[in-house]
């Protein structure tokens, strides 16, 4: 066998067994999500102690919240198409530092001024990081994995909701709001001293931006050190070939499919955010206790944790799009139920968990869909900005909320029933989206083969 022997990568990868290098692969990119899951709830957790503290007024801190959904935006757009560019590997490490060294920060923060400083740079890394670690694990997993791997990793940062509010609960009432910080951004350092050592780069990558090297053969053999594989082999990935780059989103045949996943990802986010920073307020207004409340919420964080995990061997089953579809519809019946819950405690805790399962688990489906639909070399690129437009889209979501609520005279059944428009809108554009995909595969082997 010569150096010019062609090696299918994705072949390779899809025979080998999942083994325990791409299982610790997957469990350190879950971990910082699980991070940024923290770092996105730990503001909110301690508004009212840290308003009282820097005496800065609770509307003030909406200029903070702004700062940190800024940042996000900036970084899932700014790190994207860096992940394409340089790599999944210090794209992710760049990321990490940056939430962990300002989330760190903020311990020390005196006014107003330097919070929005520190949640603007801190959102610049939880941002970017979604993005390239959902491409990283796409990249190491088979084929047939891939969306159970994005659906696992977006799941680590519901659960990182969920044990930031346990944190948050043992650790402020004990050591006082900035302590949580300093455990909050002091974990994410450790981990990124262990993802520096531990963290690969990704195979496609490497071999989207060069066929022979070096570093393929080396990574493959701690994947599976058993496998036979020639080390002068030219690797390939039979993908359709990019230049990746912001333009390629829109090449090719893909604007539509740009386009309708930019969509999708401000109607789920938007859906989110309503849930995420209204769903204890409106559980008041049906007359439910604080405590009730904030069960409510926690349960529906449980609920995107378990959707995000299970709807991976779902999609894997019975294809990602059938599930996806049947997924956003549930979202009707679920909205329907929380907003009849009044006085009734199982069914608002058991509507939190099925519309905490559909809503969060849909994002991460939607991460799936996205990693599929783009190229090794515009996967971070497709990533980012999608990412990046569904928070910008979806930013004016809770003001919204909260005028419908005080000038529209909005009681909190109407506005539980809203997400039912969305979740149809979502249905359609994953089928659509998978109509476009199936088109777009047709012609894939055709068109790589000839840029071989």
């Amino acid at each position: 066998m010569n150096a010019q022997t062609r090696v299918d990568v994705e072949q390779v990868l899809g025979q080998m067994p999942v083994g325990g290098y791409r299982i610790a692969v997957f469990a350190l990119a879950v971990l910082l999500a699980m991070l940024d899951g923290i770092d996105n709830v730990t503001l909110g957790l301690v508004a009212p102690a840290l308003s009282a503290e820097l005496r800065i007024p609770k509307t003030d801190l909406a200029s903070v919240f702004t700062a940190t959904l800024v940042g996000l935006t900036v970084g899932a757009m700014v790190f994207g198409p860096a992940g394409d560019k340089w790599g999944r590997r210090p794209a992710t490490l760049a990321c990490t530092a940056f939430f962990g060294i300002f989330t760190l920060a903020i311990h020390y923060a005196q006014g107003l001024n330097m919070l929005i400083l520190f949640r603007f740079l801190a959102g610049i890394g939880i941002g970017g990081l979604l993005p390239n670690i959902c491409a990283l694990v796409s990249e190491y997993s088979p084929n047939k994995h891939r969306q159970t791997g994005v659906l696992v990793v977006s799941g680590g940062i519901a659960a990182g909701a969920m044990l930031g509010g346990i944190l948050a609960s043992f650790i402020e009432p004990a050591f006082g709001w900035r302590s949580l910080f300093m455990v909050a951004g002091g974990v994410t350092i450790v981990a990124l001293v262990v993802a520096i050592v531990l963290l690969p780069e990704s195979i496609r990558f490497l071999i989207a931006r060069n066929p022979a090297h070096p570093d393929v053969h080396r990574l493959l053999k701690r994947v599976s050190p058993v496998a036979d594989m020639p080390q002068n082999a030219r690797w390939i990935v039979s993908e359709r070939p990019t230049a990746g780059t912001f333009r390629e989103l829109f090449a090719g045949g893909m604007a539509v499919t740009t386009i309708v996943l930019w969509v999708s990802y401000i109607l789920i986010l938007s859906t989110m955010y309503l849930l995420f920073q209204w769903l204890p307020t409106l559980a008041r207004e049906f007359g439910f206790s604080p405590a009730m409340a904030t069960y409510a919420s926690t349960v529906f964080n449980l609920g995107g944790m378990v959707g995000s995990i299970v709807l991976g061997p779902m999609a894997a089953r019975w294809g990602v799009y059938r599930v996806s579809a049947i997924n956003f519809l549930v979202i009707i019946p679920g909205m329907i139920a929380l907003a009849s819950s009044r006085d009734m405690q199982m069914l608002l805790l058991f509507s939190s968990f099925v519309t905490g399962w559909t809503i969060m688990g849909g994002l991460g489906v939607i991460n799936a869909l996205t990693t599929d639909a783009y190229p090794t070399a515009s996967r971070s690129t497709g990533l980012g900005w999608a990412s990046g437009v569904g928070r910008l889209g979806s930013s004016f979501s809770p003001s919204f909320i909260g005028w419908l609520m005080v000038s529209g005279g909005w009681a909190a059944h109407d506005i539980l029933m809203l997400p039912i428009v969305p979740a149809t809108i979502l249905t359609i554009a994953v089928v659509t989206v998978g109509m476009l995909n199936r088109k777009q595969a047709t012609n894939v082997s055709g068109i790589a083969a000839t840029h071989i």
